[in-house]
């Protein structure tokens, strides 16, 4: 009997990186996807990427819009329980075996706490991480003791799982789901990404994208303003600016950046969303990758481009020799950026490698999901170590 698989995707970024896994479980004799899209793929101010998922060939089993565009505190509270409420409504009428879900986003987290209540078990990827910038940190550790069935990326992730007292049998280390994209990824040429997207590539290019975090070194409008001073006084790159996700204070941060975008045609354009191939295949163009998304830690070094990393946001994922950090003040900024671009800092970093596994994981994760054998009743035990 064919197992119901339900996958939530809340994101560009997140759907990026499930696609190789969808179109492995929409494949399968024994597996029937149930896909969820949700969050931002659903506002129109994010870029309305639910037409990127079905341009992909998905369709979505359900469509449940979470957020009512309040980025304050209280606003997002009350859209993580009003997520619950909907994505019980959700799992309930549509009765999967198994919720897949990514990551440390609020509706991860929603998604989660509704499909324990509902005794559905959760399948958690990308947990045992550590970003200690910022609010993800807790909700990726709860997302982690509510769900069943782990998929790390590192052996120290998955470590630090069992550590949380999750049972080693149900752990598993595939590597990270992106690896599985970029190894069969057409790129697209510079030519192609400037008409379809209107960006203009310098002699040199960089690429910025920043998501505040509640608990960032500083306010994120004041680390914004410092990244745009630096960027102000890098004459030696153009810049393409993407958009922003809907966390906890983006409002202010999409101001000023459409304020810094507007007074400097000449050297910056701006994207709301290049969708997966168009995001991927500019990070493999430019010379440099800026801000404190984790694709400045996973992607850019996977494809061997220097990357700038801005505050705390990632603090305490492992970072290759290709990544600067630097705090969130425009001269250790702009420090940082000419030395991503320099020959010096080229050579240094190459041939150096990253944590982060090889590809394979769609595959891998697809059997699991296929045929593990789930408790009855569904419960887990606190794993004490030997």
């Amino acid at each position: 009997m064919s197992r119901k698989v339900a996958v939530m995707t809340g994101t560009r970024a997140d759907f990026g990186l499930l696609r190789p896994l969808l179109a492995e479980l929409d494949s399968r004799a024994d597996t029937t996807l149930q896909l969820i899209a949700t969050g931002t793929h659903l506002s129109a101010a994010h870029g309305n990427t639910l037409g990127e998922i079905t341009a992909a060939g998905f369709s979505p089993a359900a469509t449940v819009s979470i957020w009512n565009g309040d980025d304050s505190s209280l606003g997002a509270a009350i859209d993580t329980g009003v997520a619950v409420a909907e994505f019980s409504r959700t799992l309930s009428a549509l009765q999967p075996d198994v919720v897949v879900v990514l990551g440390d986003r609020l509706e991860a987290f929603a998604m989660a706490s509704a499909a324990v209540v509902l005794q559905i078990p959760v399948a958690h990827i990308h947990g045992g991480e550590l970003t200690l910038g910022a609010m993800d940190d807790s909700l990726r550790h709860a997302v982690t003791k509510l769900s069943y069935l782990h998929f790390a990326t590192t052996e120290e992730h998955a470590a630090r799982i069992a550590r949380m007292g999750e049972e080693p049998s149900r752990i598993f280390n595939f590597g990270a789901p992106v690896l599985d994209t970029l190894s069969g990824m057409h790129f697209m040429p510079k030519d192609e990404l400037e008409a379809m997207f209107g960006v203009a590539f310098g002699a040199r290019t960089a690429m910025m994208t920043f998501h505040p975090a509640a608990l960032d070194e500083a306010p994120a409008a004041e680390m914004f303003e410092e990244l745009l001073a630096a960027i102000d006084a890098m004459h030696e790159c153009h810049f393409i600016f993407t958009g922003t996700n809907n966390d906890i204070g983006s409002d202010k941060v999409r101001e000023l950046m459409a304020a810094f975008v507007a007074a400097h045609p000449d050297r910056v354009t701006y994207v709301e969303s290049f969708g997966q191939q168009g995001y991927l295949s500019a990070m493999h163009h430019v010379d440099l990758v800026v801000g404190n998304s984790s694709s400045t830690v996973l992607e850019a070094p996977l494809l061997g481009t220097p990357a700038v990393l801005v505050g705390n946001r990632q603090e305490g994922r492992p970072l290759s020799a290709s990544v600067i950090k630097a705090s969130a003040d425009r001269a250790a900024l702009l420090q940082a950026m000419r030395r991503g671009i320099s020959a010096e800092f080229a050579a240094e970093i190459e041939g150096q490698g990253t944590p982060f596994g090889h590809p394979g994981f769609a595959k891998k994760a697809a059997e699991v999901l296929a045929s593990v054998v789930f408790a009855t009743p569904l419960k887990k035990k606190f794993w004490e170590g030997q």
